[in-house]
């Protein structure tokens, strides 16, 4: 089903809020972002961008819900984290020209701003600073990747299992109104994101729940706030 083009500014995007809501990026290139872009409005479940896919376009999570995940050859879907309003998604795309590294999808109604190749690219040599702010942004995602590959490749099993529900928690997890995150998802799910087998991921996530860290639960568990 093909997303519903708005052609209406939506009240949230008025001067200045846009602004905030791309904090990364100076305000003049919100602006011209916001002049060139096409607002879109995804309906709960759709795809807004295929992993895989190359489709020259920059998307801007504006509001509701965006999910980024992996997807397998079986058919598997690997929950990497939930998008915050003003993330763009699709830079590997637009600088690059490389395929896209995950599947983002509208986990409730959403609205994004979509930027074609040669647009964000004429906005970036019109913005110097704002360049920069992107240059800024991306080191930081290469930061982190190269912290989660350091968890992957040398700590104990316990510690990865642990970074990974951090990490889900933070992007995808509920308040339990007790200052933790309560987080639905499976063994086989925390398994391939932590890099281990499902039985020694059930062994670490009882240590975990020993020493105070989370707390178990049917097909969810609760990530606790730190002492």
């Amino acid at each position: 089903m093909p997303p519903v083009t708005s052609t209406s500014k939506p009240p949230d995007l008025a001067r200045g809020s846009f602004h905030e809501r791309l904090q990364d990026l100076p305000p003049a290139m919100a602006d011209a972002l916001r002049a060139v872009g096409t607002r879109r409005q995804w309906r709960p479940g759709q795809l807004v961008v295929r992993q895989g896919d190359s489709g020259g376009m920059l998307v801007v999570a504006l509001q509701g819900r965006l999910s980024a995940s992996l997807g397998s050859a079986e058919g598997d879907e690997l929950l990497l984290r939930r998008l915050e309003p003003g993330e763009l998604v699709g830079l590997v795309d637009v600088l690059a020209g490389l395929p896209s590294p995950a599947n983002i999808v509208a986990q409730g109604a959403a609205s994004c701003l979509h930027v074609g190749r040669d647009d964000f690219l004429r906005v970036m040599a019109e913005q110097p600073e704002g360049a920069v702010g992107v240059a800024m942004l991306l080191a930081r995602r290469l930061g982190g990747l190269f912290r989660a590959l350091e968890q992957q490749q040398t700590r104990p099993l316990i510690d990865r299992v642990g970074f990974a529900l951090k990490r889900l928690a933070r992007s995808a997890g509920e308040p339990d109104g007790q200052g933790g995150l309560r987080l639905v998802i499976t063994q086989a799910e925390l398994a391939n994101a932590a890099g281990g087998s499902r039985q020694r991921v059930q062994l670490a996530l009882r240590e975990l729940q020993a020493r105070g860290r989370v707390k178990l639960g049917y097909r969810s568990l609760t990530v606790l706030a730190d002492p």
